[in-house]
């Protein structure tokens, strides 16, 4: 018989490394698929999620920072030039200053000291002459509402007159009209409200002069009335109804003040009116060219101009000595909002840095899961001679070529999608997952293979941790001690957070997978024995299984702890900020809702008032503030309250559970009861203290100490006494109206503050009502908090998922010999439901130790961080000023524990019991061949 003859041995069989005409990376790529295009889809979102963080980050505050400054006026978002201009300050060459050469002349000068970060709008440039004071118009037939009051008129000339208006009678005015005379034109409100149309004649008032004559040639209408071009005056448009300064409030003396424009070449007759012309160069700010990174550059380039080096050699270029440069609320508009940004910017890397961690983790499961898919491969080429280095550069490579691509790819659709100026840290964070994507494979195989051991089973039950293991884990708690205590000292208000400090509920995450494991072997241990003596075999089977469960474990626990943290730590600052602005809304009113009187309230109103729907419980308090103690000289706030009402008031708005009542009714000595502040307290003692009030003077002595009190303003000093008590004993007080109350506050749920407004108004005109939902409602977020919101909702979104990726990897990793176990139990008669209750129990132990691991790390993160963190600036744009409300702090959110947590244990049951149901229907033999195989 003929041999056949034998084939040729490949690379992964005869264990040598491949030959150069070998397509070692394109067998191994179509040897599997499947992982190869999951792997590459999930680089290509980690690297598109990557590198459109810091994009989005960037793309919401620069949105922030231009809605913030396009919705100020056009005076409150530009860099003005002015020069005042009068024969008196120029007596050879005022006229010539004025001319348009001479003004476009300024103007091109200014603009060479423009430079970035400074953007200014060139479309919206408007520069003209105005008068520098308005002049009056001494015409009889111009409308007076006060009598002898004549109206006043400032007179404009600005180039590009044509271009801005539509002519709806006469013409436009041209420069020469004669000595003393000049044309004008004015709006149509103008118009209509003064009484002028083309011919009149308004006669302007000058400083000691003749005046000027202001013949009206034509009536236009306002093109592009929002440009800068028609707010250079506020009265361009339509006249105004201004009050004559320095009058009584109660008589007071009104006059129209109204605007002409003349021709720009018309500019020197205005010189002959009081105190000359003001010549203005005015630059609205360029809102598409502002970054938020550049706002402090913005600031020092607008201080530079305005009274820095560059504004004195401004002056010297244009040799316009009296040349001042100034802004109106640009600076004020950006400075607030980088200081906003600073604070607000360590909540969201907060955050960054856990969903990285996260992704990273995942990244290196999925590394894991490669390696241990390709083990059996590479422990075969390397008992036949492979070398590990030869094997790194070709594992390598074919991790490479599924990375970098996908990597690739996910970095333009963030360029793409997210579209912003920088694109640095975006390319190195999509570098930064493709290097971790394409060195994970390779070098965790090489770990794995580079010392042949015969195969033992590992399990966390079993491991003894050695002594490296103990030293690492002990280095690990001193970081996290140490990071955790810098943010507690240092704090996130003022933006100084390093990576260090932002990393500490990452941190702190885990420790706790460090504790935990630790602590998992224990009751594995404790439960094996009791389970080992019953008589059904899917407990026992359960807990074996689950004490087998590998050492590598560690990583899917690790990213469930981060996750799970850095969730909770996010629900925990958007319920501190809600809790804040809850806080604030109560600090500015007292209760759910609250009316005030200067004097006593209107007899009956508290009635009236009790009836109203929505309304629960109303108490009277009589408040009389700025007395002082003798002689320490201490400011407090009189409180005469009914104890009863007041002791319920106190609770429902949740200041006081436990306030007293009872204590105020009493008194010895002569001397009334008081609830007082702890600095009263200090300063009274135990020894009866006079209080002088409006009505007279009495003694008080202090039974109790509240920090803070209903209706008190945080941070005052208050006394609290019964009015009751004060009624008995001083009746003549009580009939004179010295008791009667200042004030209302009223609980009650959907309190109708329309209803409550009307109500106390047709009692006074001078009460003053506020409702806690309506100041709650006014506390709306800036567009950067809402921004920064939203960003760290996304971060903690993508980490959720993640997390569940996470989970998923780690049951995908153990899937193999799960389903090879259940098939062998069916061979041996286990029913159907026995092996999904087997399946569940063999991963629920570590599930439950995530899910619940989870929750404890972030109950616990919450107080341990809450000193560090800061969200004053996340929830106000700046500090409410009707109280003294106390910083911000994290507030533990009991959904954001207990859901993701909820969450993760419904989807891993569900997985279990589906591949248990999917290994029955499969078919016995195939299960136990790859059994075989394996």
């Amino acid at each position: 018989m003929t041999a056949l003859p034998s084939p040729r041995p490949t690379s992964a069989e005869d264990g040598t490394a491949p030959s150069a005409d070998t397509p070692w990376i394109r067998t191994r790529l179509r040897a599997a698929p499947g992982a190869a295009l999951a792997l590459s889809l999930l680089v290509l979102v980690t690297a598109f999620l990557a590198a459109a963080l810091p994009r989005a980050i960037d793309a919401q505050e620069d949105t922030a920072l231009r809605d913030t400054v396009a919705r100020a006026s056009v005076a409150d978002r530009s860099v003005t030039a002015t020069l005042d201009v009068s024969w008196l300050s120029f007596p050879y060459n005022a006229e010539s200053l004025v001319t348009p050469r001479s003004l476009a002349s300024t103007e091109s000068v200014f603009q060479s000291f423009v430079r970035p970060p400074l953007a200014l709008d060139r479309r919206q440039t408007v520069y003209g002459v105005r008068t520098a004071q308005a002049a009056p118009a001494m015409d009889a037939y111009l409308p007076r509402p006060t009598a002898h009051t004549p109206p006043e008129a400032t007179v404009v000339a600005q180039p590009d007159l044509d271009r801005f208006t539509h002519v709806v009678d006469g013409r436009l005015p041209r420069p020469g009209s004669g000595t003393g005379t000049v044309e004008a034109a004015v709006t149509e409100r103008t118009a209509h409200i003064m009484h002028l149309r083309t011919g009149s004649v308004v006669h302007l008032a000058g400083g000691g002069e003749a005046g000027l004559a202001m013949r009206i040639t034509g009536v236009v209408r306002p093109l592009h009335g929002g440009a800068a071009y028609w707010n250079e005056e506020p009265d361009l448009k339509a006249p105004t109804l201004s009050t004559v300064p320095g009058q009584d409030p109660s008589d007071p003396k009104y006059y129209w003040h109204f605007t002409a424009l003349i021709d720009d070449r018309a500019a020197g007759a205005l010189l002959g009116l009081r105190d000359g012309v003001t010549a203005y160069w005015r630059h609205p700010a360029d809102t598409g060219a502002l970054t938020a990174r550049s706002a402090s550059g913005l600031v020092a380039s607008i201080a530079a101009l305005t009274s820095g080096p560059q504004a004195a050699q401004l002056q010297q270029r244009t040799g316009l000595r009296g040349l001042t440069v100034e802004e109106e609320g640009l600076a004020t508009l950006v400075d607030p909002f980088g200081r906003e940004r600073a604070a607000t910017a360590p909540l969201v890397m907060v955050a960054a840095v856990g969903v990285g961690t996260v992704a990273v983790i995942v990244l290196l499961m999925a590394g894991e899961l490669a390696a241990a898919r390709r083990r059996t491969e590479l422990v075969l080429l390397r008992a036949r001679g492979a070398g590990l280095r030869g094997l790194a550069v070709r594992l390598l490579g074919e991790s490479a070529l599924t990375a970098v691509p996908s990597a690739a790819v996910g970095l333009v659709l963030a360029l793409l999608v997210v579209p912003t100026q920088r694109f640095a840290a975006a390319v190195a964070a999509a570098g930064a997952v493709a290097a971790v994507a394409s060195l994970a494979p390779p070098v965790r195989a090489l770990l794995s293979v580079r010392t042949v051991r015969p195969g033992e089973p590992e399990d966390l039950v079993r491991a003894r941790p050695s002594r490296r293991r103990t030293v690492a884990e002990l280095t690990v708690v001193l970081v996290v001690t140490g990071a955790v205590l810098a943010l507690r000292r240092r704090g996130t208000a003022d933006g100084g957070l390093d990576l260090l400090t932002a990393a500490a509920p990452v941190l702190v995450a885990v420790v706790a997978a460090v504790v935990l494991l630790r602590l998992y072997p224990l009751p594995l241990r404790l439960l094996a024995r009791p389970a080992a003596r019953l008589r059904g075999a899917v407990l026992p089977l359960g807990v074996a299984r689950a004490g087998r469960a590998p050492a590598t474990a560690t990583l899917p626990l690790l990213a469930v702890l981060v996750a799970l943290t850095v969730t909770s730590f996010g629900g925990a600052v958007l319920s501190g900020v809600s809790a804040g602005r809850d806080r604030a809304a109560l600090a500015a009113v007292g209760a759910d809702a609250g009316i005030e009187a200067p004097a006593a309230l209107p007899a009956g109103l508290a009635d009236r008032v009790r009836h109203l729907d929505g309304v629960r419980d109303v108490a009277p308090v009589r408040i009389e503030s700025g007395l002082r103690t003798e002689p320490g000289g201490i400011v407090y706030d009189l409180f005469m309250v009914d104890p009863a009402t007041y002791a319920r008031l106190a609770a429902a708005t949740g200041v006081d559970d436990g306030f007293p009542a009872g204590a105020l009714d009493g008194g010895r000595a002569g001397a009334f009861a008081a609830v007082v502040s702890p600095r009263l307290a200090g300063e009274f003692g135990s020894s009866p203290t006079v209080v002088r009030a409006s009505a007279g003077s009495f003694d008080v002595r202090a039974v109790a100490t509240r920090k803070a009190a209903a209706g008190a303003t945080a941070g005052r000093n208050f006394v609290i006494v019964s009015s009751k008590a004060l009624a008995k004993a001083r009746p003549d007080w009580l009939d004179a109206g010295s008791l009667s109350p200042t004030a209302l506050y009223m609980t009650g749920d959907h309190i109708d503050g329309d209803s409550l407004r009307a109500t106390a108004h047709q009692a006074s005109a001078r009460l003053t009502v506020l409702v806690r939902s309506e100041e709650r409602a006014a506390l709306k977020s800036t567009a950067l908090q809402s921004g920064t919101q939203h960003v760290y909702l996304a971060v903690v979104a993508a980490g959720g998922g993640y997390c569940a990726l996470a989970l998923l990897l780690s049951l995908l990793q153990g899937s193999p010999q799960r389903r090879i176990t259940l098939a062998r139990l069916r061979t041996m008669g286990m029913q159907g439901r026995q092996r999904q209750w087997l399946a569940v129990l063999d991963m629920l132990p570590q599930v439950l130790l995530g899910a619940l691991g989870g929750m404890l790390t972030g109950l616990a993160v919450v107080p341990l961080l809450r000193p560090g963190v800061d969200l004053t600036a996340l929830a106000f744009t700046s500090r409410p000023q009707t109280a003294a409300v106390p910083t911000v702090v994290l507030d533990t959110d009991p959904l954001a524990l207990v859901l993701p947590s909820a969450g993760l244990l419904a989807v891993a049951c569900a997985v279990l019991v589906a591949q248990a149901w999917l290994t029955g229907r499969r078919g016995e033999g195939t299960n136990l061949r790859m059994g075989d195989q394996a």
